[in-house]
């Protein structure tokens, strides 16, 4: 398993290193030890990363925007950027310490005592990057000591305690050092779900579904729910030391006599991770996507975006979970529904981490991690991630279509329930396994697309194919209507009876081009109602219904269709038809 600075062995050559440390309010040391003698994995993967790479960065930025001004503008003038702040801030201590305006004129070049275009890096072997002891506060008796959290001010020369790992990334990509920064990735999060209400959620549902359970059943019971694993899967580590999921619900949440109860609520909020920057970023090689697994205490590497998303938001992690937004997404999955992508090729995040190529916009600030589709800018206005690949649309007209599909959605989920609630009564203590086979389809499409909870958002055309299923079959058992084909009409239909003549039994077809209010009637020659074989909503699609006419007398009779369309009254279908009983 892989071992990280809350290893419970450190080898004694390690301790002998370590014990050369030197705490003072001036000078550090520790940088230049050989932190890979013990922890050659992390060193590993800090190299793949960019924070092994920053001093190219920051040559950069000083060529291209302060050309003409010298190093102490750039950490001390009216629109300073103290870059080795984020960039290195243990960089002020080589040289047997400087302040940081002796530091970037000794690690970066000028002309004439000021910056220019053809400013580059210089002394780079001794530049520290963002290394090891930049987020690590190391005591000098590390065989038994455990390094903390912290960030070194380059200011003051002293660290500075961190109670969570997100806001220790949030120090440099967030404003909880510098207000005016425009790298605002942490505040985003911290507006996300993903960064508030986790824990109280979790301690709600402990409350509420496992009152005189133990954490263990929580986590390791025959109905577990391993909230931990996607809710906060950092705070196994989160304080400073490898424990387990079940640790994890003890520490974070009350029990009383080791067990949940109604009264359960949240402890230790301060150092609780929620969905954490850690949790999809390994801290050591932040550029590869990577989901912490809770029950391995390790990284595992993400293929895209969508894999990432779908350990949590889908059935990847966990294959009977009921959060199956990937899944929908993917369009498959479906009893008896066609497979459907609606949008091939695009990731959760294309819409969901909505990135902006405009300065001072908060869609570029926020690089995607408020997780909204809609960004609300600093002037007032709203972006919106669908305009990135419809060019014809708004804000306003994307937002407009998203709330028109999920009104769609929520009458037809609507529908749904009520026809599968009607389908469950009429079942009742009959045995019928045909029927009972598309009762149990329809209540697992509707379990199915109601999982997503996008309200058919993620994939429109597929959830409401879901939903059209799962009504076409409870309305089979109910009535024995029948949706066939699987593509969608262009106009009303009624086609004559098959057979005709008929004895005793025929079938009625007829085409919904929408979902429409239908009520289908049999007429003898007098004019009077034999029969109403539908009188209800249905979905668009091809429909057949059979008529058994019985004990009826032979001769001629009518039937006739009424229909009205739910998304547009004013179009209307009425048509009769004659057919013929012969006994």
């Amino acid at each position: 398993m892989k071992k990280g600075f809350n290893n419970r062995f450190i080898p004694s050559f390690c301790f002998l290193l370590f014990s050369l440390v030197i705490f003072s309010n001036k000078t550090l040391t520790q940088s230049q030890l050989p932190c890979d003698a013990c922890h050659s994995i992390e060193k590993a993967d800090w190299l793949l990363g960019r924070h092994s790479n920053t001093q190219n960065d920051v040559a950069g930025e000083l060529a291209a925007n302060w050309k003409g001004q010298a190093p102490d503008s750039v950490i001390n003038g009216s629109q300073a950027e103290d870059c080795l702040a984020c960039h290195s801030p243990i960089s002020v201590t080589t040289n047997g310490g400087m302040t940081e305006v002796q530091t970037i004129s000794n690690y970066f070049t000028t002309t004439g005592g000021v910056f220019t275009d053809s400013t580059h890096a210089a002394d780079t072997s001794r530049w520290p990057h963002l290394w090891c002891t930049t987020c690590h506060k190391v005591p000098s008796n590390h065989s038994i000591g455990i390094p903390i959290l912290a960030i070194f001010n380059p200011v003051t020369k002293q660290y500075d305690s961190i109670q969570t790992s997100s806001m220790l990334c949030g120090q440099c990509h967030g404003t909880i050092r510098y207000a005016d920064t425009d790298h605002r990735i942490y505040d985003a999060w911290k507006m996300s779900k993903h960064g508030h209400r986790g824990q109280g959620d979790i301690a709600s549902e402990l409350a509420a579904s496992w009152a005189g359970k133990t954490p263990n059943d929580v986590i390791n019971g025959p109905d577990a729910e391993n909230c931990i694993a996607c809710h906060a899967p950092t705070a196994v580590k989160q304080k400073h030391g490898d424990t387990t999921e079940v640790m994890a619900l003890n520490s974070f949440f009350t029990t009383t006599a080791d067990t949940f109860s109604s009264s359960t609520t949240v402890t230790d909020t301060s150092h609780w991770p929620d969905v954490g920057c850690p949790t999809c970023h390994n801290p050591h090689h932040p550029d590869t996507l990577s989901y912490y697994n809770s029950t391995t205490r390790a990284y595992q590497v993400m293929s895209s975006s969508n894999q990432l998303c779908g350990q949590c938001h889908g059935n990847l992690r966990f294959p009977k979970t009921d959060h199956l937004s990937y899944n929908i997404e993917a369009g498959t999955g479906g009893i008896g529904v066609s497979d459907q992508i609606t949008m091939p090729g695009t990731q959760c995040t294309s819409c969901h981490m909505h990135k902006g190529d405009v300065d001072g916009t908060n869609s570029l600030m926020y690089k995607g991690h408020n997780w909204s589709i809609f960004v609300h800018e600093p002037d007032g206005s709203t972006s919106a991630a669908c305009t990135s690949c419809h060019a014809g649309m708004n804000a306003d007209s994307a937002k407009a279509r998203i709330e028109q599909w999920k009104t769609e959605f929520v009458t037809l989920d609507s529908v749904a329930n009520l026809k599968i609630a009607v389908a469950d009564s009429f079942m009742q203590g009959k045995n019928d396994s045909l029927k009972q086979k598309y009762l149990d389809e329809a209540h697992q499409n509707l379990s199915f697309t109601e999982s997503d909870e996008s309200h058919g958002f993620h994939n429109h055309k597929y959830s409401i194919a879901l939903l059209n299923d799962a009504i076409a079959k409870a309305t089979l058992i109910i009535t024995g209507i029948k949706d066939v084909g699987t593509n969608l009409p262009l106009r009303f239909e009624l086609n004559q009876n098959y057979p005709n003549p008929f004895n005793p039994a025929t079938t009625l077809k007829y085409a919904l081009p929408a979902e429409s209010k239908v009520r289908l009637t049999i007429y003898n020659v007098l004019g009077q109602v034999v029969a109403t074989l539908v009188n209800e909503i249905l979905p668009a699609g091809y429909k057949e219904v059979k008529w058994n006419a019985g004990s009826a007398a032979s001769g001629v009779y009518f039937y006739r269709v009424e229909a009205t369309s739910v998304p547009d009254p004013s179009r209307t279908f009425n048509q009769v038809k004659k057919m013929i009983y012969i006994k």
